[in-house]
């Protein structure tokens, strides 16, 4: 893992919902990089701290606050990506959107809900009381929807930067993403079966592969394996769609066995494909 894949689970690693794969290689990680150990100390601090308040009343009006400053400038920041010079790295029109793209930003709510109740005095403590840590996770999980539109938008705008290496880390986004939009699945395998440059349709495809559990996924790169030529997006298409028992690729693998064209060490992994199909 590196730090920003690190920043995008952190909390999910400090509540102990992360798989063990993966909170494995996230502890190695904090092993050897001192900045995102001590990320992760405060926030396991914020986070006790947090825990172990009592129920507070938020303002009524604190949420809506919240979410119409998030989409200001997520609004903002879609403008100043669609404004930005082709392979230049838009840069963020605001503090607060920096903010809340690093891992501490994503309990920022939380740390608001927390100060307000301390803050607002005697108006809270007369009102009813209501459940903080629901409100908490309730506010945080809208920050993480307003975070995956973010990575959704950055995504399609990319998708067609003149830069390869930018495209490449605009389809790298979805692997961000649990549950991405059918837009962001099309994007994808737009890119995979047109892009000019065949490290983004690999790195398109491996995003792809994430989620080949769809049917609907399956079932295009059945018909994207069929339209490929390049030897490396073969082999590797093969060996997923094997992987997954998709006994629809049987046709399409066996067109590239037949074809004379076809490379031997593309023939050898579709002959060890058909064995497992």
């Amino acid at each position: 893992m590196n730090c920003k894949e690190v920043q995008a689970v952190m909390i999910d690693y400090l509540d102990q919902a992360l798989p063990a794969p993966a909170a494995a290689q996230l502890a190695e990680h904090l092993a050897g990089c001192d900045e995102c150990r001590r990320e992760a100390d405060d926030l396991r601090h914020l986070l006790t701290a947090m825990k172990g308040s009592g129920q507070q009343q938020p303002s009524p009006t604190l949420r809506e606050n919240l979410n119409t400053m998030l989409q200001s400038e997520l609004n903002m920041e879609t403008m100043a990506n669609l404004l930005t010079t082709p392979g230049k790295e838009a840069k963020p029109r605001g503090k607060v959107i920096a903010f809340f793209a690093s891992a501490a930003g994503r309990v920022a709510a939380a740390v608001i809900l927390v100060a307000s109740g301390i803050g607002i005095g005697m108006e809270l403590r007369s009102g009813p009381k209501v459940d903080t840590q629901s409100e908490l996770i309730s506010l945080k999980a809208e920050v993480r929807d307003m975070k995956k539109e973010m990575k959704e938008q950055q995504l399609l705008n990319g998708i067609d930067d003149e830069s390869a290496s930018e495209r490449i880390k605009a389809v790298s986004y979805a692997e961000e993403m649990a549950s991405p939009d059918q837009k962001v699945i099309d994007a994808l395998f737009n890119s995979l079966n047109n892009d000019k440059n065949v490290n983004v349709r690999l790195a398109a495809l491996y995003s792809l592969a994430r989620f080949a559990d769809r049917h609907v996924v399956r079932d295009s790169l059945v018909t994207s394996l069929g339209a490929q030529t390049e030897p490396i997006i073969q082999v590797v298409l093969i060996n997923l769609l094997a992987e997954k028992r998709e006994r629809k690729a049987i046709g399409p693998i066996r067109e590239i066995m037949t074809n004379k064209k076809t490379l031997k060490e593309v023939k050898d992994a579709a002959q060890k494909s058909l064995t497992v199909l």
